[in-house]
């Protein structure tokens, strides 16, 4: 076969796959929120009129956004469109193309300084997506300014970050995007949870995560590993189902890594408590999974049986009863999460993200000085 066949087909496959791909999260987000996320990742707009549509949402542009990348692009941005129309008012990014094709959509100002953008008058709302390094230094800048603020998780990436954050958002209004607490599927599973006698929770999550190359910037030392950039997730969930029970005062932690090199890589972390609770979490990352980031979910509690696929299917067993539902669109509770500043019905009990935090971080230290198991006292 010719070089020109060679590469003819292989452009054929690969625009055969972007089409099945586009296609299948069509099946999964529906049609609007695909566009979105297309356009988040070619930047170039494909349609003449700017979906979502919101030409009847007139509020006040000002939010600002720091960092606009792909998650601002197809989920803060569009989720803020969405619900209250044209509201951002400027965008930093240090990648002067993203920041200039992210207002060129949403219709707001660029700015080559996030401190500038920070200071505006303008402002009152500061959404912060950039690298996790950064997030408790914009924080921090913003809540002296008493802005309010939204951050993307992890709010920090070390202890001293986070002793400062605490520091800082003394009195001020700070919302975090860990967004599995406020999904419709945990919801209603909390709903269903007897609290008036205190019984063990027993919880396994079986995450299919991202293959991150060996590159990329969450592979950098200050970024806090994959446990701040994706496993705070399911240590937040962890939290929040207990609390939901009530709090034990100890946690017992194992980690076992099936690499010696890559220890934040296909791992598992297994808690037990002095109340005899028991949760594994389990983050594989073999191949890079072709509908994103795929999750199931048990919970056990008391009668209580519940399975989340992906959140897109739950099943409920409550005694001999049987509940199935189903969610079109997938909804890991990322419209909840970033709305929680306009909508007091979602806003997350904030003892629960210091704790998942610090829990965090203390796993992260874990990992990085190979120590298998350790306590955490809450």
């Amino acid at each position: 076969m010719s070089k020109s066949n060679t590469k003819e087909t292989t452009f054929n496959l690969e625009k055969s796959s972007k089409l099945r791909k586009a296609y299948r999260f069509y099946q999964i987000y529906g049609f609007s929120r695909t566009y979105i996320k297309i356009i988040g990742r070619t930047r170039k707009q494909i349609l003449p009129v700017r979906l979502p549509f919101t030409v009847f949402r007139k509020r006040p542009k000002n939010v600002a956004i720091i960092g606009c990348g792909q998650f601002a692009f197809a989920n803060i941005a569009y989720f803020l469109k969405y619900n209250l129309g044209d509201v951002i008012y400027g965008a930093y990014d240090i990648d002067k193309n993203e920041a200039d094709s992210f207002v060129s959509y949403y219709k707001g100002k660029a700015f080559s300084d996030a401190e500038e953008l920070i200071n505006d008058s303008n402002v009152k709302y500061v959404y912060i997506a950039s690298n996790h390094a950064t997030h408790t230094d914009y924080a921090i800048s913003a809540l002296k300014l008493n802005k309010i603020v939204y951050v993307e998780k992890p709010i920090s990436v070390n202890f001293t970050q986070f002793d400062n954050l605490m520091n800082a958002v003394k009195g001020k209004k700070m919302y975090v995007g860990y967004n599995r607490p406020l999904s419709p599927a945990i919801k209603y599973v909390k709903k269903l949870i007897n609290t008036e006698k205190r019984n063990p929770l027993s919880l396994s999550c079986f995450i299919t995560g991202h293959k991150i190359p060996e590159d990329h910037w969450y592979r950098n030392f200050e970024e806090g590993t994959r446990v701040c950039g994706n496993i705070g997730h399911w240590l937040d969930l962890s939290i929040s189902l207990l609390n939901k029970i009530g709090l034990p005062s100890q946690l017992s932690v194992t980690i076992c890594a099936s690499s010696k090199t890559e220890k934040d890589d296909n791992l598992n972390i297994t808690i037990t408590s002095d109340r005899e609770d028991i949760i594994s979490i389990m983050l594989s990352s073999r191949e890079e999974p072709f509908e994103g980031i795929n999750e199931t979910i048990n919970i056990q509690h008391s009668n209580i049986i519940a399975k989340i696929d992906d959140f897109r299917r739950l099943t409920v067993w409550n005694g001999e009863d049987v509940t199935k539902k189903r969610y079109f669109r997938k909804d890991v509770g990322h419209k909840n999460a970033i709305m929680q500043p306009f909508s007091k019905e979602n806003e997350r009990d904030f003892n629960e993200i210091l704790i998942s935090t610090r829990l965090m971080l203390e796993i992260t230290e874990a990992v990085r000085s190979n120590t298998k198991e350790f306590i955490f006292n809450i």
